[in-house]
């Protein structure tokens, strides 16, 4: 204790000395962690600083650094004595900023396959790990069984072998998941041995210094403020992380703090202070946090009709109702504005589909059946800049703005840079600014999502942009900034975000920081794809964050079908919380437009292995059994308890079923809503505010206490403030019971939704009903 003291005193007294200026610092904002494996990393400099003219050196440990003659990009490569956690630290005329690096090495993965009886002539593997390409990837007979050696990141793979050029599952893995397009896939999962390295948790600021608890082995430790390093002092009982002297200055900063050990890198924690003062209570938070989000999407066209004297859908047989405009508008949005909508259900930020000008007729898609359709989704531009005149005038998104902000929500527009119509002016007056169509092997260039994810189009009327041509690139990210400029928007929601370079990201990014550094503007992209992907598209030289798919496919699975275990669930919140880290501003949704409704799955309605878009057309979708109303608000108290940004799209807080698109953007329905209706979104509305009323769902380490195949329990903590969030999704009542470690115990708890909770010193049980789930505060 004496020895601790000391270390205690020392700490006070260098934070007395230490000075962080917290103005006119030489980046934009704190960086997030830069990602590596074996292969060379581009890191763009120029997204992180305001002049990196500025730069005087660059150096990290383990790593080969190069530099660009125009110092704009920084070139790392690992060494053979890399860490998983490493500084890259880097120095200005007066400053030295620390950025952290984490090391993703890739793991050698032998795969075998025994065709037993049978004797085929060549045997390939495709899947997420090869854009499902099997060129390359062809499996060598050693004594009548077929292996290759793959290197690949841990995580879950789906894949098909090519068996004698057939693609099929594999006959010899029983484990599969769907493929949502109404088929399946193999599975691979490649463990990480580090998964549950090392946990590090909040315990108290207190003098000046911020006080850290661990579990496991700890080897060090690397705390920052706005990418300056704090000195970290690691003792047998905790870490003490000395908080600079004038950290009154700051306005808005946050410390993130990150240990390590042999086996790897743990958990980061995020803290953030306002005016030299911890953020400890909801009152302390505004819209202008991001973490804090709670994101409701609305198809423009299908939310809520309030001009009607600006309806026009377009008149041609061949176009059904389901496929035409349907008279939703920015009016519509306004009204339920006015009437409190989104105030009473907790919303603090608004993301509007596409509102952009799109063809005034119908076309027919590309692929079988051949249904014509219209524009009403907004997704098919005819110009960048222009508001559809079916959904209003400028005027109306200025009113919606304005409003929005004075009732603490901020707005969000969806916007296309991928690609446009071919009305478009840009695209006739420079034809040389789209991508090819026709393949040099024949085929059309059509939807091939994976092997030509960067060129590939839409459907034949809709033309993907060269964004490696600069003036296209100049010319699509100006007009999105437009929208900031003009309309005083909070941010972009960004279509089809891995078929477009990265350099168009970058661009764009650096744009609004340049122009927009002290304001709050919040970008969020959609990539279907690996979790590699994924990531490889979000970070502050980027985008804040992407819709979370990977993981949404196993919480869909998990709380929809009584067959899916908790198990892979788990499995799978590891995974995302390792790639994205603990505190990221990764989109986790209900669902969203290009999804069959949750509710359509978890009441019967709809099955995995068929085709959902036929579906919607050939029957009604209807919610079959009641049960999948509990399921949703289940799923629903989930999204707004894990880390990340929760988002509703619209009709999921009443429970609107529907299968594929279109099916599952029909018209809003606001009255008349049934008991089960009403109670799913009394539920939504109590979740809202339970997140927004503990600063722990927002800012809390997370940490998984249990999952069997029918019960989950996990927690967020900060600084003392738990929540225990609990699930069963059997149908039959199940008692979870715990023992809380240290940091989690609390003398008195609070059920938020009625389940009866018993606490004896370190033993917690619930008791949940069948379906149910409950939020347990202290």
């Amino acid at each position: 204790m004496k020895k601790f003291m000391f270390f205690l005193l020392i700490g006070i007294i260098v934070s007395a000395c230490s000075f962080l200026e917290p103005e006119g610092s030489d980046m934009y904002e704190a960086v997030m962690p830069i990602f590596t494996d074996e292969a060379e990393t581009s890191v763009f400099l120029d997204g992180f600083f305001k002049d990196v003219n500025d730069i005087e050196s660059v150096k990290i440990e383990g790593y080969q650094v190069r530099l660009s003659n125009d110092k704009k990009y920084l070139y790392l490569t690992s060494g053979s004595e890399v860490k998983k956690l490493a500084k890259l630290k880097i120095k200005t005329e007066d400053e030295e900023y620390t950025l952290i690096v984490l090391n993703r090495s890739k793991i050698k993965k032998l795969f075998i396959f025994d065709p037993q009886e049978k004797r085929p002539k060549t045997v390939q593997i495709t899947g997420s790990f090869s854009n499902w390409n099997a060129e390359g990837y062809d499996l060598e007979e050693v004594n009548g069984k077929w292996q290759i050696e793959l290197q690949l990141s841990p995580g879950k793979y789906p894949y098909q072998l090519v068996i004698d050029g057939k693609q099929d599952l594999d006959p010899t893995n029983p484990v599969k998941e769907s493929n949502n397009l109404g088929g399946f896939n193999s599975v691979m999962i490649i463990k990480d041995p580090a998964i549950n390295a090392l946990k590090i948790y909040t315990k108290e600021v207190k003098n000046n210094q911020l006080f850290i608890g661990y579990k496991g082995e700890l080897d060090g430790v690397v705390a920052l403020i706005e990418n300056k390093e704090l000195q970290a002092n690691i003792f047998k009982d905790g870490i003490v992380v000395d908080l600079p002297q004038n950290i009154g200055d700051y306005k808005k900063a946050k410390v993130r703090v990150w240990a390590q050990n042999r086996f790897g890198v743990s958990n980061d924690l995020l803290i953030p202070f306002k005016n030299g003062n911890l953020v400890e209570h909801p009152v302390q938070i505004d819209r202008f946090d991001k973490h804090a989000q709670i994101l409701y999407f609305m198809l423009v066209d299908r939310f809520c009709n309030g001009n009607k004297e600006i309806d026009e859908p377009i008149d041609d047989p061949e176009i059904e109702f389901k496929a035409n405009y349907q008279g939703g508008d920015l009016a519509g949005i306004q009204s339920k504005l006015d009437d409190g909508y989104f105030e009473d259900l907790g919303i603090n930020m608004l993301w509007l589909s596409p509102i952009i000008q799109n063809p005034k007729g119908g076309y027919i898609e590309y692929p079988e059946p051949h249904r014509k359709y219209s524009g009403y989704h907004g997704y098919w531009p005819v110009t960048f800049t222009t508001i559809d005149y079916r959904f209003g005038k400028g005027k109306d998104l200025h009113g919606i703005v304005e409003s929005s902000h004075e009732k603490g929500i901020n707005v969000i527009l969806d916007f296309v840079s991928n690609h446009v119509h071919q009305e478009s002016k840009f695209i006739q007056d420079h034809p040389n600014w789209k991508t090819l169509l026709d393949l040099p092997d024949g085929r059309k260039n059509i939807r091939i999502w994976d092997e030509y994810r960067l060129t590939t189009w839409f459907d034949t009327f809709l033309p993907s942009l060269n964004l490696e041509i600069p003036e296209v690139v100049d010319m699509v990210s100006d007009s999105a900034k437009f929208w900031l400029d003009e309309y005083n928007i909070d941010g972009f929601r960004h279509d089809a975000t891995k078929h477009i370079p990265v350099k168009y990201w970058q661009t764009l990014t650096k744009k609004i920081r340049r122009d927009y550094s002290d304001d709050f503007v919040y970008q969020i992209g959609e990539t279907f794809g690996t979790r590699e992907l994924i990531r490889s598209y979000v970070g502050t030289d980027q985008l804040d964050g992407q819709f979370d798919f990977e993981l949404y496919w196993d919480v869909r699975n998990a709380f929809a079908f009584d067959d899916y275990s908790f198990l892979n669930l788990d499995r799978s919140i590891k995974e995302s919380l390792k790639y994205y880290s603990s505190h990221s501003l990764m989109g986790n949704p209900t669902g969203n437009h290009d999804l069959p409704r949750f509710i359509s799955f978890a009441s019967g309605a709809l099955r995995l292995d068929e085709d959902d878009k036929a579906a919607g057309w050939e029957r009604d979708i209807e919610v079959k059994d009641p049960v999948g109303y509990k399921k949703l608000s289940a799923l629903t108290a989930f999204i707004m308890t894990f880390p990340g940004i929760p988002v509703i799209y619209y009709g999921d807080e009443i429970g609107m079923p529907g299968a594929g698109d279109p099916d599952n953007r029909r018209m809003m329905k606001f009255d008349g809503l049934t008991a089960d209706e009403q109670q799913v979104r009394d539920n939504a509305k109590k979740l809202i505010s339970v997140r927004k009323s503990n600063v722990a769902l927002i800012y809390g380490d997370f940490t998984m206490l249990e999952a069997t195949e029918n019960t989950m329990i996990f927690a967020r903590q900060y600084f003392g403030q738990v929540v225990l969030v609990a699930f069963n999704k059997s149908g039959s009542a199940k008692t979870i019971s715990v023992k809380l470690p240290d940091y989690l115990k609390a003398e008195k708890w609070t059920s938020n939704f009625g389940a009866d909770a018993l606490v004896n010193g370190d033993e917690f049980s619930v008791t949940l009903q069948p379906y149910s789930f409950e939020i347990l505060t202290n």
